[in-house]
């Protein structure tokens, strides 16, 4: 059975469900999943789960993100980026770095941020760009994200845009197209996203990933194990009298410290993941069969 993690870069113009149905093309299997969409016009780390590896997305995707986006200053759209209809303009030509750089200290540490309309949310279970293309408006909840770091880089003049060029280092469920639109605000201008870039998600960097190309033509090639993205979390290992006993689901008694939930491994064979508390291990997730151990 195929299982284990793709480690994936997704080129611009494709939509990340695009993506995931390619790849359940290349492998023949229905069960992938990402972790973390990434709009079409955006490119980067689109990691994937294959096969029983989508049922430990919570534990390995980790909650960071990097992203190198360009500001545009002088353009507000209803989509927050530039592929949206114009909502505003103005000459933002004279815009200095030090300007920018001034305001960027606000957007850093823990905050609410409010998403765009044109995103994936559901409100009352509708996604919030089904809403916005109905042209309704409704009021969005905030959310609350941390931004870790956010760097500016490169500033350039496009007619009477400013663009600048910014490293954002932040948690899961951040909107780089928001943080760009509230920046413009503390600027008293108009702005948006232009290019986005993820240059990393969780424990997945973009200069160890792969093309849908590359993989298409090795695809087991780039299929990373699942021991392998499991092996620096605490885990349990079993002698395989209690290997059985656990894919039964049985609880046992185990010398371990309490933990909430950690791979459990019969020799270097991953099995599931199970629970600590006061010396008893309780299955959460049962992975493998107990004819999978006698092999």
């Amino acid at each position: 059975m195929t299982e284990g993690f793709i480690n994936l870069y997704k080129e611009d113009g494709l939509t990340s469900h695009a993506v995931v149905n390619q790849v359940r093309r290349i492998f023949g299997v229905r069960a992938v999943g990402h972790m973390g969409t990434l709009d079409p016009a955006a490119r980067g780390v689109l990691p994937l789960a294959i096969g029983k590896a989508t049922r430990l997305i919570p534990l390995v995707e980790g909650d960071t993100k990097v992203y190198r986006a360009e500001l545009v200053l002088g353009l507000a759209t209803d989509t927050y980026d530039t592929s949206g209809e114009t909502l505003e303009t103005a000459d933002a030509s004279t815009v200095l770095a030090l300007n920018i750089e001034q305001v960027l200290p606000r957007f850093t540490g823990q905050q609410a941020q409010i998403p765009p309309m044109y995103s994936a949310i559901k409100v009352k279970g509708k996604k919030l760009y089904e809403l916005a293309r109905r042209g309704e408006k409704i009021e969005v909840p905030p959310r609350m994200i941390h931004v870790q770091s956010l760097v500016l880089g490169e500033v350039r003049r496009e007619q009477q845009l400013t663009i600048a060029e910014l490293l954002i280092t932040c948690s899961k469920g951040t909107y780089v197209r928001s943080l760009c639109h509230d920046i413009g605000r503390s600027l008293l201008l108009p702005a948006c996203m232009g290019r986005l870039w993820r240059e990393r998600s969780g424990p997945f960097a973009a200069e160890n990933s792969v093309t849908i190309a590359r993989l298409a033509e090795d695809p087991y090639g780039h299929l990373i194990p699942i021991e392998q993205m499991l092996v620096d979390l605490p885990r349990v290992e079993l002698c395989l009298s209690r290997a059985k006993q656990f894919v039964h689901g049985q609880r046992i008694a185990v010398d371990h410290s309490d933990v909430l939930e950690c791979p459990i491994f019969y020799g270097s064979m991953f099995i599931g993941l199970g629970r600590v508390c006061s010396g008893l291990l309780s299955p959460t997730k049962v992975m493998a069969q107990e004819v999978e151990l006698l092999c």
